[in-house]
């Protein structure tokens, strides 16, 4: 027969407990994804990866989920990146940092995929999180591992044909920019108005360099504060500049619109050089794709600590550790 004194204690020590894991976890959401992160003044922005003033620059950790916004759905094996800003008089670099177990780069077989990674950017108001609109283009910056680390001179005459170069290699032939025999800035600039509106930018002022190491990729995205692009985000006016991400695991068969994506817009204000969370108000309401071909929120898969980020975990542990703590309670109770 139930004790009722046991029951009472057990339950209010129950309620002492779930209104402090409640807002321990408030707390760690706020710590993780929440606050502004300076972005650091330096005298010469690196494009090295591994350069020593990144051990220096403050770290925005953004969480990623699947893409499910728009075809082609998929990706979401990348669960966060690590965001540092720095910048000069002239230059502005961001470095991505994030967890791969594999280090894919080669593309010559079928079905083989590169490892890759996005910014999207737009300065002035917010665009749709769904790769901007019709009135609110927004710029993006690719980097592909394929294009900085695979060996193409292993590639031999795949093309021995005696056929004109136009027939054997159109891509080539045409100039499009993903059939290039080697690649110098290993990154590309790009445009969008929304889906499916993706267009390769005239001018390509975008620099990027990557690294592999102990199974982690960090790539630098670097760029002048201003340029002549039609579209270009600019750093040096009074208006902010709104980012979002997206990350490609090439092994995990994520490629074009199947990636991993930014949940909400993270804004850097060029007036006090500072990142922080956009996701309130503005017209990212809505669904949507992120950097790079599809960018947006998605419900999808999310990222960080457990106690964080996984919503379908943190409500089973949550209703866990209530039964436990009651059950616990109450059978001390009544000893």
């Amino acid at each position: 027969m139930l004790d009722e004194d046991a029951a009472r204690r057990a339950t209010i020590v129950t309620v002492v407990v779930v209104v402090a894991l409640v807002a321990a976890q408030s707390a760690v959401t706020a710590a993780v994804t929440g606050g502004s992160q300076p972005a650091m003044a330096v005298e010469s922005v690196p494009s090295d990866p591994a350069a020593a003033t990144w051990q220096d620059a403050p770290t925005r950790t953004v969480s990623l989920s699947k893409q499910q916004m728009a075809p082609p759905f998929g990706g979401g094996s990348t669960d966060e990146v690590d965001v540092q800003t720095v910048h000069n008089e002239t230059h502005t670099a961001f470095r991505l940092t994030w967890q791969d177990p594999t280090r894919d780069a080669n593309i010559r077989a079928p079905e083989n995929y590169s490892d890759a990674a996005a910014v999207m950017l737009r300065t002035g108001d917010k665009p749709p999180i769904t790769m901007g609109a019709a009135g609110k283009p927004v710029d993006i910056w690719y980097w592909r591992a394929s294009w900085q680390f695979e060996n193409r001179s292993a590639f031999g005459q795949m093309y021995t044909y005696p056929h004109p170069n136009n027939e054997t290699m159109p891509g080539r032939a045409a100039g499009n920019p993903l059939s290039k025999p080697q690649y110098e800035q290993f990154a590309q600039n790009y445009y969008a108005k929304g889906y499916g509106s993706l267009s390769h930018a005239p001018r390509q002022n975008v620099h990027a360099t990557a690294e592999y190491e102990d199974g982690q990729w960090s790539v630098v995205f670097t760029r002048k504060h201003d340029t002549k692009g039609e579209f270009d985000a600019s750093f040096s006016g009074s208006e902010p500049v709104y980012l979002a991400f997206a990350v490609w695991n090439g092994s995990a068969d994520e490629v074009n619109g199947q990636k991993s994506i930014t949940l909400q817009f993270t804004k850097l204000d060029t007036q006090k050089w500072a990142m922080s969370d956009a996701s309130t108000g503005g017209s990212d309401s809505g669904s949507g794709q992120s950097a790079g071909g599809s960018s947006g929120t998605s419900s999808g898969q999310s990222s960080g600590p457990w106690i964080v980020h996984s919503v379908s975990n943190w409500v089973v542990g949550l209703v866990a550790t209530t039964l436990l703590t009651w059950t616990v309670v109450y059978w001390r109770s009544r000893e």
